[in-house]
Parts: C-alpha cells; structure tokens; sequence
C-alpha cells in the first residue's frame, strides 16, 4: 500500500493539520479524504505530487469538488 497525506489548511473549522494514511491505489485514497475532509477542504498528496484539492462544493448536502 501507497502512503498519502491530506494536508488541512487553518480556517473557519479548525486549524491547520496533515494526516496520513496508507490506501491501495489513488481512488483508495480520493475515498478515504473525501470522509476525512467531510466540512472541510484539503489537498490530497502522494509523496511530492499533489493529486488534487478536494472541498464540499455544497456545504448541506455530501456533494464534493475534486481538482
């Protein structure tokens, strides 16, 4: 399994964090961010390589915006 890393920026949900987890593949780990990242936007990375930005494009219903 890869390791990944969703990085948190500081804003009106909590201060800034990173976490990381292991997942078997790229659409593993989207899952997993997309759960973690439930109320707030985070850049999901691979080693150096962002992969994408992920954010709740509305914030009361479970629709999210990968980038």
């Amino acid at each position: 399994m890869k390791v990944y890393t969703l990085r948190f920026f500081e804003d009106e949900h909590g201060l800034a964090r990173r976490l990381e987890f292991k997942a078997p593949d790229i659409a593993g780990a989207v899952a997993i961010a997309q759960r973690e990242a439930a109320k707030r936007s985070a850049e999901l990375w691979e080693g150096a390589l962002k992969l994408c930005t992920i954010g709740r494009s509305r914030p009361e219903m479970a629709i999210f915006a990968v980038s």
